[in-house]
């Protein structure tokens, strides 16, 4: 076919042609993006030849250096469009870690081949015009000749009313295409929701860095009032994994995907991000930084600004703002509390550790740093509430942090909510309580942390039918969180439905089989069914996880008293006191044990030194069951008073 003549391919029932930018499949156009259009000329051109990655990544994108998910995103569209009945591909081969190719026998035909095909499906289209007409032609006429004229007449207006007819649907279909095209936001090239997903790295070492930019970013775009941005718990799940955009768009509900991937060496920085729209499958903007470490903040608004744009989101002149303030004008202290708030998301005894040294290293090279205050709020709760250190160790001085953070930054929300935390479970102010988690709220309604410790508040108040509305609050801001699914079964055990909080428990363990806080508190429910066994499995999955954690210890014991085991109770009871040698021991856990033994004097006893040192298991007195047992000793009616329980 040497006659000068362009050329285009023919495969199955395909029809490609490259300088018309158009490929048929049984004469109809079908729809591909630019790049995706691209790479598939470049696969049929090589026909039976491997094209490596690298290749396709110089043929495709000659000008742009971009992420090798690029590649792998369009080859998923045009197996998609390829794909054969059934839904089979038997177009592109992938040849593991090398490239593609394309196994489809190919056909060099002329592309005027194309005119025949149009001319084709333009023949098709007027073919009831034609074929009316033709009958009408070949009807006999009548030998009236004065009715010649008006058959004529009736007929052209049938035609003309048939191209109306037809021209009316054509433009009827056009415009609801649109009208989707449009709702879906493709017309205006809006995008309402996405998520960043953690960001990859080629070193453990920079680990921290690439966990503290891909936070950071989700908190930035975050500031988007137009823009809703999947929280971090929810985007953890694909960490180290390869993702498929579609399928997380789905199964986090948004409509774009942002990668990432970081590098630092020798002293230079890399960051290269891919936007993806998850609904399409298809690249919207990849961009590339490159920095020294002084540069990471200038490179972290740059990426946030030029994500925003991409996306097309509107942002108002104070967001404008947001986007372009710095937390901090120094790159030690930012990469500092980037290390904390790797470390602090490990949420391990050991992690919390490091990441008040990454907090207090931050706020030492900058003490204006009002992030790294939060951060050291929210270390020391989190090291109270678990029991790792005594409440006056932890809850005063996460307190102090937070109030410092607000200080330096009243519109945070974050240093409001661990305030709120701190006022309701150690100082037991109900009313300030509740005050700095609305006022949290107010300045972030999308920070489902604060809708998820408001609801635990409400609910210890006596307001069950308000928690649960917070806590599902929290659950549509962040609908894969392993703790807020655990904490909607909480909020069933201390409402007494154990069979409801056993399916939800049970539900958030499908999640992630190993999370100890769900197996705690399923635990909790088989006991007050008097499912004994089944509660000891799970505590002992506990203990497995946290190793000499006295919560875990203590719910063992209780369940031994109260099954009858009182050999195996008063041994969790020698635990918890040689435990008591080497770290703290809540003296709450000490009461619950002898009170499933049936110790009643020496409950009390322990019920007080739990008071002493201001215990914040105790704000759970007035509802946990394992109390009932002795609900009627006056000496409990005189513990509740003390609380001073909202009425």
């Amino acid at each position: 076919m040497d006659d000068g003549r362009k050329k285009a391919f023919r495969f199955g029932k395909f029809f490609l042609d490259d300088q018309e930018r158009v490929l048929l499949r049984d004469g109809r156009p079908v729809a591909l993006t630019q790049k995706a259009f691209d790479l598939l000329v470049v696969l049929v051109r090589n026909s039976g030849h491997l094209v490596t990655k690298d290749d396709l990544l110089d043929e495709v994108w000659p000008d742009a250096v971009v992420a090798e998910v690029n590649l792998s995103v369009n080859i998923s569209a045009l197996r998609k469009v390829l794909a054969k009945e059934g839904g089979t591909d038997k177009y592109i081969e992938t040849v593991p870690k090398r490239g593609y190719r394309f196994i489809e026998p190919v056909e060099l035909v002329a592309s005027e081949s194309l005119d025949i095909v149009l001319r084709h499906r333009m023949s098709a289209r007027i073919s009831v015009v034609d074929e009316f007409q033709e009958s009408a032609e070949t009807q006999p006429t009548k030998q009236n000749p004065q009715q010649e004229v008006p058959n004529r007449s009736l007929i052209s207006r049938i035609v003309a009313r048939k191209q109306v007819i037809a021209t009316v649907a054509f433009i009827l279909v056009v415009g609801i295409g649109v009208f989707w095209y449009a709702r879906s936001g493709a017309v205006n090239g809006k995008i309402d929701s996405i998520a960043v997903l953690p960001f990859s790295t080629d070193d453990p070492i920079n680990a921290y860095l690439a966990d503290g930019l891909s936070e950071s970013t989700m908190n930035g775009l975050a500031k988007l009032t137009n823009l809703r941005v999947a929280p971090r718990t929810s985007v953890l799940r694909y960490k180290s994994q390869s993702v498929n955009p579609p399928q997380v768009g789905q199964e986090l509900g948004v409509q774009a995907v942002v990668i990432g991937r970081v590098s630092h060496k020798n002293e230079l920085l890399t960051i290269q991000l891919d936007l993806i729209d998850a609904r399409r499958n298809s690249e919207i903007s990849a961009f590339r930084y490159t920095g020294g470490p002084s540069d990471l903040i200038s490179l972290q608004t740059r990426m946030t600004q030029d994500l925003s744009r991409a996306l097309n989101v509107t942002a108002t002149g104070e967001e404008q703002q947001l986007l372009a303030h710095h937390v901090t004008e120094n790159s030690d202290a930012y990469r500092a509390y980037l290390e904390g708030r790797y470390f602090w998301n490990q949420k391990s005894e050991t992690g919390l550790k490091k990441a008040i040294e990454g907090f207090q290293r931050a706020t030492q090279i900058d003490p204006n740093f009002a992030l790294a205050y939060s951060g050291l709020a929210d270390s020391f709760t989190t090291l109270g509430y678990f029991s790792y250190i005594s409440p006056t160790q932890a809850f005063p001085v996460a307190k102090n942090y937070a109030l410092k953070a607000i200080e330096l930054d009243p519109a945070l929300a974050e240093p409001h909510a661990s305030l709120g935390y701190d006022k309701f479970y150690f100082d037991w102010d109900w009313a300030g309580a509740e005050n700095e988690f609305r006022r949290a709220i107010e300045l972030n309604a999308n920070y489902a942390t604060a809708h998820q410790w408001y609801s635990i508040y409400l609910l210890s108040a006596g307001r069950p039918n308000e928690a649960f509305q917070e806590i599902f609050k929290a659950r549509q801001y962040d609908p894969l969180s392993l703790s807020i699914n655990t904490d909607i079964g909480f909020h069933h055990y201390y409402n007494k439905q154990y069979e409801e909080a056993i399916k939800q428990l049970t539900t958030a363990l499908e999640m992630k089989k190993d999370f100890p806080l769900a197996h705690l508190w399923l635990g909790r429910s088989y006991q007050q069914l008097g499912r004994y066994d089944e509660a000891l499995a799970e505590f002992r999955q506990v203990e497995g996880a946290f190793n000499g954690w006295p919560v875990s210890i203590a719910a063992l014991g209780y369940v031994d008293g109260v099954s009858g085991r009182r050999s195996e109770a008063s041994k969790e009871l020698s635990k918890l006191e040689s435990l008591s040698k080497q770290r703290y021991v809540t003296a709450y856990g000490v009461a619950l044990v002898y009170a499933g033994m049936g110790q009643t004097d020496e409950t009390f006893e322990w019920l007080n030194k739990a008071f002493d040192e201001r215990s914040h298991w105790l704000v759970w007195l007035r509802l946990d069951p394992r109390w009932d047992n002795v609900r009627s000793d006056p000496r409990f009616g005189e513990l509740i008073e003390r609380m001073h329980f909202p009425s």
